[in-house]
């Protein structure tokens, strides 16, 4: 089987304007939380996989090393490994033109992901793919002519939008502030949390 590779430079295609802002959130239970609310499930490709991939895996190890049998098997784990690639490229190419088209400043977390894919839930950070993600919305918005913008992650799951401070361990899926009285999922006010941090360092952000 041959693939053929094309890499092609193209202008800029810019949307029309749109000053609407977003705070996206990424995590494992949702992929994507926005700051409006809106959560987009985590598909978790690679663990839907894992059943065939174990299956796969030990017929490659029962085969004689280099044999006929060998190869095939060894073929049969790089197509599930591939197939769990192009569906989770698919996935976020869907999500990040969606996003683009919609918004018109978009704000995510600066996120150290290859610190996190070290983990305890580095299986799950892999899966979820969040490095793809923001490397697919950040250059679909520059040539839309969005604003793209990471901000210190720093406490934005720790934080009320209100500015209060709201401890919470891990385990903690829901936001309750005693200052403001906004009762949130962790996700939803992490979010809205990320937005408020983009808008804080206006005009810098702001559309011309």
């Amino acid at each position: 089987m041959w693939y053929a590779c094309f890499s092609c430079v193209v202008e800029p295609e810019p949307l029309p304007a749109n000053d609407k802002a977003v705070g996206l959130d990424v995590g494992l239970y949702s992929f994507v939380t926005r700051s409006d609310g809106r959560g987009i499930a985590n598909p978790r490709l690679f663990r839907k996989a894992q059943r065939r991939l174990r299956r796969a895996q030990r017929r490659v190890a029962r085969r004689e090393k280099f044999s006929k049998g060998w190869k095939k098997a060894v073929r049969l784990v790089a197509k599930i490994h591939r197939k769990v690639f192009n569906q989770r490229n698919d996935f976020q190419h869907k999500l990040t033109r969606k996003i683009v088209n919609n918004y018109g400043i978009i704000f995510v977390e600066d996120l150290n992901v290859k610190g996190l894919s070290r983990g305890l839930f580095a299986k799950s950070v892999h899966d979820a793919g969040w490095a793809a993600f923001f490397q697919k919305l950040s250059y679909k918005a520059a040539s839309a002519g969005r604003w793209f913008l990471p901000v210190d992650a720093r406490g934005t799951s720790q934080r009320c939008p209100c500015g209060a401070p709201n401890l919470k361990r891990l385990s903690d899926r829901e936001h309750v502030c005693v200052s403001c009285g906004l009762v949130a999922t962790r996700d939803h006010a992490s979010a809205m949390e990320i937005l408020r941090l983009g808008l804080s360092l206006q005009p810098l952000t702001a559309v011309q």
